[in-house]
């Protein structure tokens, strides 16, 4: 009786939520219009038609937020580390939100959050990476008084890379969807917090794909503290190992590198928008309506590569190899 009582109250949680979601959905105009995040088109980067609300990271913040509250109350998450959680989500959320509306300068949103992360990750030892440890490698790497450091660099740096690949419809929330489902297959475990992220994202795929809502600047932000929390956790709890994380993230983050490598060897700004990420040069070989699919795909392969037991360092290899063949490819393509 108990499990069935537990199973309904979960069915009723999420049922709840997605009737929530479905409902702030349908006022999405009206939501986008009250906090001035319409997304108009500039016929530059922003190639929509007719302007479009950026109001996916305002959908999904309540799902996410009341499903690591339904954990704390399921025991599952102290109050402590649940107050640092919501606190990170909710100020990420909230620069990604102004963005938005006031589209900051990077060097503001930078000094922002570096800031931010400085100050709280230090309040609870679960937050940091102390010490790198590999799937495919005997020896560890002991971080000691650099693992502050290095957990702000990583979390820093899946927020670009996230940001860098949010250009093309479904990308962003196809990623994440993606990643949330590796992470469930990798640690054979599954809760509140997984399925909420699941529904809540795939509601926003949908629309997304037909052009009916942007992520926008809020949805990545709060979705790449979000991922960065999550990831960080499994890693503590030996549930992943570092190189199975650089396998998922692969392709956002060596596309990143890349970028900025370029940039600064043109004279550029590192954070100078333009249209040379790989899923704008995916644009001129694949319709941008169904650009999504081909960059998921080669997201994905890093790490379905790894399920087939080859060795990850052998994978990298050849994800980077090959990375650079179809990226000449396509710029032969777009030139």
């Amino acid at each position: 009786m108990k499990v069935l009582n537990f199973m309904i109250e979960k069915y009723i949680f999420h049922i709840t939520f997605a009737i929530l979601i479905l409902i702030l959905i349908r006022f999405r105009i009206i939501i986008a219009n009250s906090f001035n995040i319409m997304d108009h088109p500039d016929n530059c980067r922003k190639m929509h038609l007719s302007p479009i609300p950026s109001v996916g990271g305002l959908i999904i913040l309540p799902y996410i937020f009341g499903s690591l509250i339904e954990m704390n109350l399921a025991s599952l998450i102290s109050t402590k580390l649940l107050s640092i959680w919501l606190f990170l989500l909710f100020v990420f959320f909230s620069v990604g939100l102004i963005d938005d509306i006031k589209h900051l300068g990077a060097k503001t949103k930078t000094f922002l959050l570096l800031i931010l992360l400085f100050l709280v990750l230090p309040l609870d030892q679960q937050l940091l990476i102390k010490a790198l440890q590999f799937q495919d490698l005997s020896y560890v790497i002991i971080l000691n008084q650099g693992a502050l450091f290095f957990t702000i660099f990583c979390i820093y740096f899946f927020y670009n890379a996230l940001n860098f690949s949010d250009g093309a419809n479904g990308i962003t929330s196809g990623l994440c969807i993606y990643w949330i489902i590796a992470l469930i297959l990798i640690s054979g475990t599954t809760n509140t917090l997984y399925f909420s992220i699941l529904i809540s994202l795939f509601l926003i795929l949908m629309l997304n794909l037909q052009n009916k809502i942007f992520i926008g600047n809020s949805g990545a932000n709060f979705l790449s503290i979000l991922f960065s929390l999550i990831f960080i956790q499994m890693f503590n709890a030996k549930q992943i190992f570092f190189d199975q994380i650089v396998l998922l993230l692969f392709l956002p983050s060596m596309d990143l590198v890349r970028i900025v490598i370029e940039r600064l060897l043109n004279g550029k700004s590192p954070s100078k928008a333009d249209r040379n990420h790989f899923h704008h040069l995916l644009c001129g070989v694949v319709h941008s309506k169904y650009v999504f699919i081909p960059y998921l795909i080669f997201a994905i392969m890093p790490y379905f590569l790894k399920t087939l037991y080859l060795k990850s360092y052998v994978i990298i290899s050849f994800s980077i190899v090959a990375y650079f063949i179809i990226l000449f490819f396509l710029k032969n393509k777009n030139a």
